[in-house]
């Protein structure tokens, strides 16, 4: 007789996901593989073994929600090419049940999901500072700026970190260095005075705001609230 190959409801199976990442956070099987921590796919495995999988009804709404979202996008996405992933994720919520194998994709779900809705959230943020956002300091010549850090950008591809800070009137300033920010007080929320070469201003092609553009930036002082 051929071996039968464990199933696993989706939703639960989602909602212990969601409890698992809830209390561990996100780990990866591959960051796992060399050290004590467990993998997510591991915790949910283990946790759906036992006879009454622990989750909450939290849990369980989260799952309806990201199944509801993806389920969507498996509608509009018909006949699109997709990237593994994606094909993968489609395919376990586009099923009542699912197979132990398709478990890892599914554990990471609850992170990606958080992901997704944080980049939402930036971009409708972003596209509200563009709107109202011109162009401050003197072009070619070094200015002195009261700013706080909106937020810092690793591009590892790139060897990068984009710094976007706001004035106090939130027009965008930015600053692109290969160092660490953080190495200089440069952290989300933190307020300071600097001075910066501003070396041009242009128009964000992706949001159409003006963004004044600085680099040999020097911390002056840090702004206590």
């Amino acid at each position: 007789m051929p071996k039968q190959l464990l199933t696993f409801d989706t939703k639960v199976s989602l909602a212990v996901a969601n409890s698992i990442y809830r209390k561990h956070g996100y780990t990866r099987t591959t960051e796992a593989t060399f050290g004590e921590r467990k993998s997510n796919k591991e915790r949910v495995l283990e946790e759906l073994s036992k006879e009454k999988p622990r989750f909450n009804k939290k849990d369980t709404t989260l799952a309806d929600e990201i199944m509801e979202h993806y389920q969507g996008l498996l509608l509009t996405k018909l006949g699109d090419k997709q990237s593994d992933f994606q094909e993968a994720v489609l395919s376990c919520v586009a099923q009542d049940t699912i197979k132990s194998k398709q478990i890892g994709v599914l554990a990471s779900l609850p992170h990606t999901y958080k992901c997704l809705l944080e980049r939402d959230k930036r971009q409708a943020r972003e596209k509200l500072l563009a709107k109202r956002s011109i162009f401050v300091g003197e072009a070619k010549k070094r200015n002195i700026f009261d700013v706080i850090v909106d937020m810092v950008k690793p591009l590892p591809h790139k060897g990068l970190n984009i710094v976007t800070f706001l004035d106090k009137d939130e027009n965008i300033v930015k600053y692109f260095t290969p160092n660490t920010p953080e190495d200089d007080g440069i952290v989300q929320g933190a307020k300071m005075q600097i001075s910066g070469y501003v070396k041009g201003h242009q128009v964000n092609k992706y949001n159409n705001g003006n963004e004044t553009i600085i680099n040999r930036i020097k911390v002056l002082r840090l702004i206590k609230s």
